[in-house]
């Protein structure tokens, strides 16, 4: 006998994604992909100003780039973590290596990913990282 279990997920025009990264070029491109998916997206050019964006707006995940200038990747993590514990974060990085994806991971990081980012791979990654209810 097969059993089918409905899993409830609002529509992606409702969920909020968060991308944190100093590289415009880049934030855009990202939110131009995420936005043909149908999430809704807000951006920060800045840890420190991410931090008191998720203050007014109500995100679902986060994905923050490593090296900014101020509160860096992994920073934000913390905060994030400290403050908004049920919130996934994804960190993205062109400057990379095994010992800081483990140091990513370690801060609460759902998932980390080198620059270039494979884009089938970055959504598979916010799928899974949003809850059921999300």
């Amino acid at each position: 006998m097969v059993e089918i279990h409905a899993i409830y997920r609002l529509p992606m025009a409702e969920i909020k994604i968060l991308i944190v990264d100093d590289d415009r070029e880049f934030c855009s491109m990202l939110e131009d992909v995420l936005g043909l998916k149908g999430y809704v997206v807000c951006k920060s050019f800045s840890g420190s100003d991410a931090i008191k964006l998720l203050e007014k707006e109500n995100v679902n995940l986060v994905i923050t780039d490593k090296n900014m200038p101020g509160l860096g990747g992994v920073d934000v993590i913390l905060k994030i973590k400290e403050t908004y514990p049920k919130i996934p974060v994804i960190i993205t990085t062109a400057f990379g290596d095994k010992k800081f994806k483990e140091e990513s991971l370690r801060a609460g990081a759902f998932q980390y990913f080198s620059k270039p980012v494979k884009m089938a791979s970055l959504l598979e990654a916010i799928d899974k990282a949003l809850p059921a209810n999300s």
